[in-house]
């Protein structure tokens, strides 16, 4: 919309001049209108090729009909008088007017022009601030591929599911269905089609030639996650269960461990949390200390709005983690 600004600007000083010079010359015609009187044409009654005139005069009662019937020696017809100075100064008042505007009109010029300019020049830094504007998202993507997506409030609750108490329930259907529930197809390994497009882009993953993909720190640290859970959860059936197999990898869960310590410092929610609503109570005092953070309320992207995001962008369907 903005672009045409220029040519509507052109369009209307033209129609200004146009209605300005109209106005000029109408205020002309009236002028001459008032100053001119207005004539009649005149038909003479007489045959003036002929030499010979009737000078027989008429009744005077025809004369009688023009004579002021209220025996004023005045005549019925109103004449306003012209005041010769008090049109010279309302003519030279209205030209005074146009005198102005004539001159100034460079001025009005000038200040149409710098309010196109403006409104371009906003319109310009408005689209550069939001191509950059994920430069300052918190938690935010540095490169400009992921959108803005809003925030709402989320009170943290417990959910078993994820972390059975029956440890080695963690291999149950419930328990591995619920963690690919919150994962998007592919884990969160996305394609960028256009690297031109944005900036700060890391090196690309090497297991896709060809193609220019990365993965997703959240979906990293879920991933991670689930390793932690998966490896304790393996220790600790192994220590009761004899026979039980399921190889650890110890340099697997050093890196978990201290990718999700910098990511949570990364992070820093400061969200308030109260009492403990979970705990076990003391077996000598039998009081409930500490806090276990449920019920605190956080500031939370949208989830689902993240979830459609990582999906339509990945590289793969299979659900992983």
């Amino acid at each position: 919309m903005f672009d045409l600004l220029p040519l509507i600007y052109v369009s209307v000083s033209l129609d200004l001049h146009f209605c300005l010079q109209k106005f000029k010359d109408i205020t002309v015609q009236a002028h001459l209108a008032i100053l001119m009187p207005k004539f009649m044409p005149y038909r003479s009654k007489f045959n003036v090729s002929t030499l010979q005139v009737n000078a027989t005069m008429k009744d005077h009662s025809e004369y009688d009909a023009l004579r002021n019937v209220d025996g004023h020696s005045e005549s019925s017809t109103e004449v306003e008088e012209w005041d010769p100075e008090n049109e010279v100064r309302s003519r030279r008042r209205r030209t005074g007017v146009w005198g102005i505007v004539r001159r100034y009109r460079w001025m009005i010029d000038t200040a149409l022009l710098l309010v196109i300019f403006g409104l371009l020049a906003e319109k310009r830094w408005k689209k550069h601030t939001q191509q950059r504007s994920h430069r300052f998202e918190f938690t935010g993507d540095l490169t400009g591929f992921a959108p803005r997506f809003s925030q709402q409030i989320v009170t943290f609750k417990p959910d078993n599911r994820f972390a059975p108490k029956n440890v080695s329930a963690f291999w149950d259907l419930e328990t591995q269905n619920a963690w690919l529930s919150i994962v998007p197809k592919g884990l969160g390994y996305v394609l960028v089609k256009n690297q031109t497009k944005y900036d700060n882009l890391p090196t690309p993953i090497i297991n896709y030639p060809n193609q220019t993909v990365f993965t997703t720190s959240m979906t990293h640290q879920l991933h991670c996650l689930y390793s932690i859970l998966d490896a304790y959860s393996t220790l600790y059936t192994a220590a009761f269960s004899p026979g039980f197999s399921n190889p650890i990898e110890p340099w697997h869960m050093n890196h978990c461990f201290d990718y999700l310590r910098q990511s949570i410092m990364c992070a820093g929610d400061v969200a308030l949390e109260g009492a403990e609503t979970t705990f076990p109570p003391d077996p000598e005092t039998g009081e409930r200390g500490g806090s276990d953070g449920w019920d605190a309320k956080h500031v939370c992207k949208d989830y689902g709005q993240i979830l459609d995001h990582l999906e339509r962008e990945t590289i793969g369907e299979e659900k992983w983690i």
